[in-house]
């Protein structure tokens, strides 16, 4: 009997030496928190939008000659005012923010009047998208003003500032002025439905001066997306079954062993 006693006691202390070893290695793959990573793009009159050029007079006949001349005498420095004022504008990458943390300075000299989203890349048709692109229609009571957008992404109130876009100019209440910022999440972001909120900066003085988000605008909110390195957690979760599969492979060797002790041991007894 004693025999037989110290075969299941090293059995049972083996079988949980091997969970133990597995389940740790496990939680803590899937406690790692990832980075957000985010690549952008801008467009603007259906083509990639160029900073430099922004700073151009817009070419629809409404400006008179004089005017054109004028302003292309003074371009070369405001191109380079432009550079270097538009590289102070990241201070808002990183920012997390609360609905309740936002406070428009302006009062009724600039808005957006509409916005439209497009969802794109779902490489795994799980219904969750990787790329998404959002067009904005910005006016002002100005003739034409200088402006910047903040484009955040977050849940339940909560975002994180993804792209602060380059400098650009609105005009009036011009409907063929809007602007386009396609963003492909890259990590750090799970599979869920997510919220937009936009902000409008003044580029001259810094305040914000307009914002919308999914309380403004439905089509912001709920959005379906995961970053692209959740594209294929498919894969990932198959090699997790096979690591684990070679574990429980050894509980049935040990189980024979612990009979075979067994049997021996009823036989010296009889």
């Amino acid at each position: 009997m004693k025999n037989l006693v110290l075969a299941l006691t090293a059995y049972s202390a083996i079988a949980t030496l091997q969970l133990a070893l597995l389940s740790p290695a496990h939680a803590n793959s899937d406690s790692q928190s990832e980075d957000k990573q985010v690549t952008s793009t801008e467009f603007r009159y259906d083509k990639p939008f160029v900073a430099s050029e922004s700073l151009l007079p817009k070419t629809t006949g409404d400006l008179r000659s004089d005017s054109l001349v004028e302003q292309s005498a003074v371009s070369t420095t405001a191109q380079q005012n432009t550079v270097s004022k538009t590289n102070t504008h990241q201070q808002h990458l990183g920012v997390n923010k609360s609905s309740s943390d936002i406070v428009v300075s302006s009062v009724n000299e600039f808005w957006i009047y509409e916005s439209w989203v497009t969802l794109e890349q779902d490489i795994d048709y799980d219904g969750y998208h990787s790329t998404f692109s959002i067009e904005f229609d910005a006016d002002t009571i100005f003739t034409r003003a200088p402006v910047y957008a903040v484009l955040y992404l977050g849940k339940d109130g909560i975002y994180d500032a993804i792209h602060v876009s380059s400098e650009f100019y609105i005009y009036s209440e011009d409907s063929t002025d809007t602007f386009t910022i396609e963003s492909s999440l890259i990590s750090g972001f799970p599979s869920s439905e997510y919220d937009i909120l936009l902000e409008l900066y003044d580029a001259d003085t810094e305040v914000l001066v307009a914002y919308i988000d999914a309380y403004d605008d439905s089509a912001l909110a709920y959005l379906p997306l995961e970053s692209k390195n959740n594209e294929y957690i498919v894969e990932d979760t198959v090699v997790i079954v096979e690591e684990h599969g070679g574990a429980w492979s050894l509980l049935p060797l040990f189980l024979l062993g612990g009979i075979v002790l067994t049997r021996r041991a009823s036989k010296r007894n009889i």
